[in-house]
């Protein structure tokens, strides 16, 4: 199994970015569609409730310099299905990834969170880890996974940073 901490700062509360990230459509589409370049990313149910926000999200990451032995596993063609509860009284968004292929041998799963930097700042922290039960390429499958992850987080940050900005959500 490998496992990472993911995290960045930003210049707004917790309230505004918890609501950026799970309720305002428009940056999720700007953010998957647009700046990831992710084929697909659709909410495929969501039910919202005063304790918890529930949903099952159909996500086809854009899948580039996989090593050959990977590529021969995977192919074109993945995507996979995150479910995920933000629990609003912890503040606290745990998830599990259901991969296309070789689902029966990797367990894809983390927990998102926002630490507080003072009354207008934060810092999201993903813990994150991944376990890929194939022989010879299971380690390699794991690393390259918590890579795309990193740089696709790294990414998300500097856009997320600029659309709060744009929509006067961040504190100057």
């Amino acid at each position: 199994m490998t496992t990472a901490r993911i995290k960045h700062d930003f210049d707004c509360g917790e309230a505004a970015l918890w609501q950026v990230f799970f309720f305002d459509e428009e940056y999720n589409r700007r953010l998957y569609l647009d700046t990831l370049r992710f084929p697909v990313w659709k909410v495929i149910d969501q039910k919202v409730t005063d304790a918890a926000l529930d949903r099952r999200v159909e996500i086809h990451p854009l899948v580039e310099h996989l090593p050959g032995p990977l590529k021969a596993l995977v192919g074109d063609r993945f995507h996979y299905v995150e479910e995920g509860r933000l629990d609003r009284k912890t503040n606290r968004y745990t998830f599990r990834c259901f991969p296309s292929t070789l689902a029966d041998k990797t367990q894809i799963a983390g927990e998102m969170y926002p630490e507080r930097q003072g009354d207008k700042r934060c810092s999201r922290v993903i813990d994150f880890r991944v376990d890929v039960k194939v022989m010879i390429v299971g380690k390699l499958a794991e690393q390259k996974t918590i890579q795309d992850t990193q740089a696709n987080y790294d990414r998300a940050a500097v856009f997320t940073r600029a659309y709060l900005k744009e929509k006067g959500l961040s504190t100057p």
